[in-house]
């Protein structure tokens, strides 16, 4: 079975924000693009990570007193994240969402820049195409 690396399946249109976008805005980019996360960053660097899960658990835990047009996001986002470099074997990739139980993995360069995002969805067509390689 061939092995590919992250960078051969990540997604590189990877919808990003700064932290002090808020959280109206980040909500409207999700629909809009229909995405399932959004990476913060700070000069191409990503510092937190919003995700559908983390929406739904925002939304139960405010839903009756929020202020949605002053809440930035970095009061709501996931930091520090793992991430992880784009050279990276599926497999590692793979082992290290299992141990972190995490369903999108951020992919960054040697710089520590963000290059892109591993979803589950990347990781299902990884494994379809290698089997199919045979």
């Amino acid at each position: 079975m061939h092995e590919f690396n992250v960078k051969d399946l990540m997604t590189t249109d990877v919808l990003t924000c700064s932290r002090s976008t808020s959280l109206r805005d980040v909500v409207h980019m999700l629909h809009d693009r229909r995405f399932s996360c959004l990476m913060i960053t700070v000069d191409n660097k990503p510092v937190g990570i919003i995700t559908e899960r983390d929406m739904v658990t925002i939304l139960a835990d405010m839903l009756d007193d929020v202020s949605w047009d002053d809440a930035a996001i970095e009061n709501f986002m996931t930091s520090p994240i793992i991430t992880i470099n784009e050279d990276l074997t599926l497999f590692e990739a793979v082992d290290m969402a299992r141990m972190e139980k995490i369903r999108h993995l951020p992919v960054v360069n040697d710089a520590d820049e963000l290059v892109g995002i591993l979803t589950q969805s990347n990781i299902v067509d990884g494994y379809y195409q290698a089997s199919v390689d045979i």
